[in-house]
């Protein structure tokens, strides 16, 4: 009988759970918000916009040049993904806290993101509702007055 060496072992079982790990049924309601976070921050569009339902509704108020109710990833991708490089060189978000509430119909998680770009030094609290592993909406509640001053026209 052949013995499989250990390390040989552990290396299966680790690929094993490492694409077990990947199948977003898998992750908690904040870690599908935080890879929501990682995959905005890296330009992947296509792996953002898988992480969200078809009908994705994102809110972002005030009156800048992204705001409004966008309906679906591409209307988001579109009109506010390719907006704010062109008004806020250098956008980034670091998230500082982060809370999720389950309930019966899915789940609502609040990310207390900084919120930087050139000129721009702010807070934004973002809330997100998630169903059957996916985010079903998006609202943000950023710092507009400080978003305005900064923006580049």
């Amino acid at each position: 009988m052949k013995t499989i060496p250990i390390f040989l072992l552990t290396l299966l079982i680790s690929f094993s759970t490492t694409a077990e790990d990947l199948l977003i049924e898998n992750y908690t309601s904040k870690q599908i918000v935080k890879r929501a976070y990682q995959t905005f921050a890296s330009g992947d569009t296509e792996a953002w916009a898988e992480l969200h339902t078809k009908d994705l509704k994102f809110s972002i108020f005030g009156q800048l040049p992204h705001s409004g109710v966008h309906i679906g990833t591409d209307a988001t991708i579109k009109n506010v993904f390719e907006v704010l490089p062109l008004h806020w060189p250098n956008f980034k978000l670091k998230i500082v806290n982060m809370d999720a509430i389950e309930g019966e119909l899915g789940s609502t998680v609040y990310v207390l993101n900084k919120m930087t770009a050139d000129g721009l030094d702010s807070y934004a609290l973002h809330m997100f509702t998630l169903k059957n592993s996916k985010i079903a909406t998006f609202s943000a509640f950023d710092d507009y007055d400080s978003m305005r001053q900064a923006m580049i026209k």
